[in-house]
């Protein structure tokens, strides 16, 4: 397992993981403003399917976030090892 900074470890897929899910949660947000905004009564499944949208990106950052701290926890004991 690839744990440090560079292309492929643990933090850097996870980070990249967390980046996308920030953007996906931009995204569906602005979809809510502007199916409730434009026309309210035709956003209804925009809504739905945006709010889906979030609650994935909410359970990836978590999940990546996860990662990291298992990363983390890892490189510690490493550290810890060869100290």
């Amino acid at each position: 397992m690839n744990i440090g900074s560079t292309a492929g470890s643990a933090f850097t897929t996870a980070t990249a993981g967390i980046n996308q899910s920030s953007d996906q949660v931009k995204r569906a947000a602005q979809e809510v403003v502007d199916a409730t905004t434009t026309r309210p009564v035709e956003g209804s499944g925009k809504i739905a399917e945006a709010t889906t949208d979030l609650k994935q990106a909410e359970r990836s950052v978590e999940t990546n976030a996860k990662v990291v701290q298992a990363a983390d926890k890892t490189l510690g004991s490493i550290i810890d090892i060869e100290a």
